[in-house]
């Protein structure tokens, strides 16, 4: 770590330490608005914002008048001693302004104007991937972004609910049931935020596919047979229970990423079409249904774009959508333009110019960057995100989402991303600028946690890819020995920022208001475990130095113990948020990653003893630090046979 971020991490944990509590707030249903009422009672679940029955303010509480204005823009705050005056324009803009009051960021004798920048703040929030988030925590997440100012959250399950005469739905994978769905929009709705089902129409739907019952609706492996009778059949299932679920009137059909739509079964039955024909003809086909139930779809774009080029390239800036499809576009679609990785706000405007250039304003999709990481990942988000917040501002863009990806087997700390969702939310209220103050106080008020000691948490995703190194496999270690033979930080290097990340977090070990802290200790833990023992192994193999092998071998048992931990840990932290289903893919990572690490252990004493006079996996190294294309998923660097 350098001198300058240390001493900024330093100093951010002693402003943490010494921030004062929320304020507390008390309120008469006299004096506020009547659509409020519930809000408040809700949040008064977890924050201290008491209704008054009779009786005055408690000393230190700070009485409110909450007042709707629906010609102003955004909300404001007047704070007059013990008594506070809310004016607001959308009842998210009210919780704005009430997590505004609990952070204390009201002056007394001031007004605070805050003013969104954007129609629509939301966030999608992928219970796709293994992990489907029990209703109960996502009830939790709502009251969180209520005081933050979002008002859209979009439930991604791709098929991970109940679908009336489909049992395969959800099934093996945990499922969202009719009821519990209409809860959750029922109090999300009090919280001024809408829910929008986000689903998957034509691809990403392996996990359902796979199933007997739908082999005749397969063209790949995740593609829907495009033209096929029952696929139109099951999909006016679909649409047809989100539209009786959620209240909202928009829908989320997904469509993204078919790159391969018409190169299996399609082919077979109909020979070869382009591409994007096959896709239009199922746009509106889709499209259609929904209009029948009353909803507006959306889509990602991405695939309009991809099969419109020659180049493969994401977003290619020459890719050119030929003129019919463009005029074949449904004209109650929404377009959902995502973008994650770049940096250069031209970019974002660039592409946002080729979007209003088929005819509609797009909806803008950045990531809080959950993936693929252990720990929201600020360095990613700000880098990529920020800039895509500035284009968006720039550019008069009306709505803005933030989604929140699991891939590969939802891995994250799922609370962890609250920080980023904070950071996101302050860059689309008033002028786009972050305050780190203002910020941590926020944090603080809203997510019972400290922004310093989070920001400190995220550096076990540096200096390497903290999910390669993790799931690298400790014979093989094709991660890590390109890392050894690479021009970057060395495994040394990563050893001793790992172990400095975990000695700042342990004081902090039992935080787990947004994120378990302790959790991320063990990972650094664990991860300077892994480079350390794979720096050893590698120089002591290579010199054939017996008495290093041995000194390596004894590092393993503590190794294997902190990993077992550290699985202890993710079970603890998946059943109390979410379905069981899914545990089991990091349960037999993680007992696979102790099983080779004893591998090694008996592979490095039998070498010892001369039983064996070499080891084939660490020779294989002599031929090359090869990776695979992506060093990413678990299954590029658990084994070079077959997984499954």
């Amino acid at each position: 770590m350098k001198l300058t971020s240390m001493l900024v991490v330093v100093l951010l944990l002693v402003f943490a330490q010494t921030a004062p509590a929320a304020t507390r707030l008390c309120w008469r249903a006299e004096s506020v608005s009547p659509d409020i009422r519930p809000m408040l009672r809700s949040l008064g679940e977890e924050y201290p914002i008491r209704e008054m029955q009779n009786g005055a303010p408690r000393d230190g509480e700070v009485s409110l008048q909450v007042e709707q204005d629906a010609g102003m823009a955004g909300c404001s705050v007047r704070l007059n001693g013990d008594k506070a005056v809310i004016r607001y324009a959308k009842l998210s803009h009210a919780g704005r302004a009430l997590g505004t009051l609990l952070a204390g960021l009201a002056q007394d004798g001031a007004t605070i104007k805050d003013r969104p920048a954007f129609s629509t703040l939301g966030i999608v929030l992928d219970c796709g991937h293994n992990a489907t988030v029990r209703p109960d925590h996502f009830r939790k997440w709502l009251r969180r972004l209520a005081l933050l100012g979002y008002d859209v959250a979009m439930v991604y399950t791709e098929a991970g609910y109940q679908l009336p005469g489909e049992p395969c739905f959800g099934y093996m994978r945990g499922n969202y049931k009719p009821d519990d769905l209409k809860a959750l929009d029922q109090y999300a709705a009090q919280l001024g935020i809408e829910m929008i089902g986000s689903i998957q129409a034509l691809g990403h739907l392996e996990q359902l596919l796979k199933w007997t019952p739908y082999a005749s609706l397969r063209d790949t492996e995740h593609v829907l047979l495009v033209g096929e009778p029952r696929t139109y059949e099951l999909i006016e299932k679909m649409v047809a229970h989100w539209a009786g679920v959620f209240r909202s009137r928009r829908f989320h059909l997904g469509m993204d990423e078919t790159y391969d739509l018409g190169r299996g079964r399609y082919l077979d039955r109909n020979g070869y079409r382009r591409g994007l024909d096959i896709y239009s003809e199922h746009l509106k086909r889709v499209a259609a249904i929904c209009e029948r139930h009353g909803l507006r779809p959306m889509i990602w774009s991405d695939v309009l774009f991809k099969l419109a080029n020659v180049s493969g390239n994401h977003y290619d800036k020459n890719s050119k959508i030929p003129s019919e499809i463009v005029a074949a576009l449904p004209k109650n679609l929404d377009l959902v333009y995502w973008d994650y990785y770049k940096a250069d706000k031209k970019h974002y405007i660039d592409r946002i110019s080729s979007h209003r250039a088929l005819g509609s304003e797009p909806v803008m999709a950045s990531g809080v960057w959950s993936w693929p990481n252990f720990w929201h990942n600020w360095n990613n988000t700000e880098k990529f995100a920020s800039p895509c917040v500035d284009a968006c501002r720039e550019a008069g863009l009306k709505e803005m989402l933030f989604t929140l990806w699991s891939d590969d087997g939802a891995f994250w700390e799922l609370d962890s991303s609250f920080a980023g969702l904070a950071y996101a939310a302050e860059k689309c209220f008033g002028d786009g600028t972050v305050a780190e103050e203002k910020l941590a106080k926020r944090f603080r008020a809203v997510c019972f946690s400290d922004l310093a000691v989070h920001r400190t948490a995220s550096k076990i995703n540096e200096p390497l890819q903290s999910c390669s190194v993790m799931w690298d496999d400790p014979l093989l270690a094709m991660y890590l020995r390109k890392v050894a033979r690479g021009k970057g930080p060395t495994l040394r290097d990563a050893e001793k920022h790992y172990l400095e990340v975990a000695r700042a977090l342990e004081p902090h070990r039992n935080d787990r208001a947004a994120g378990d802290v302790g959790h991320a200790w063990l990972v650094a833990r664990v991860q300077a475990a892994k480079v350390g023992i794979a720096a050893r192994l590698f120089d002591a193999y290579a010199a054939k130095d017996t008495r290093a092998l041995a000194a390596v071998r004894d590092e393993i048992p503590p190794a294997v113990a902190l990993i077992e931990k550290l699985a202890q840990s993710f079970r603890t932290l998946w059943l109390a948020r979410c379905e069981p289903f899914g545990l089991e893919v990091l349960q037999i990572r993680f007992a696979g990653q102790a099983a080779r690490y004893r591998e090694l252990a008996q592979r490095l004493g039998e070498l010892i003893d001369g039983k064996n006079a070499a080891i084939a996996e660490l020779d294989e190294g002599a031929k090359g630090a090869y990776t695979p294309s992506s060093t990413l998923p678990y299954r590029s660097l658990a084994t070079g046979s077959r997984i499954f």
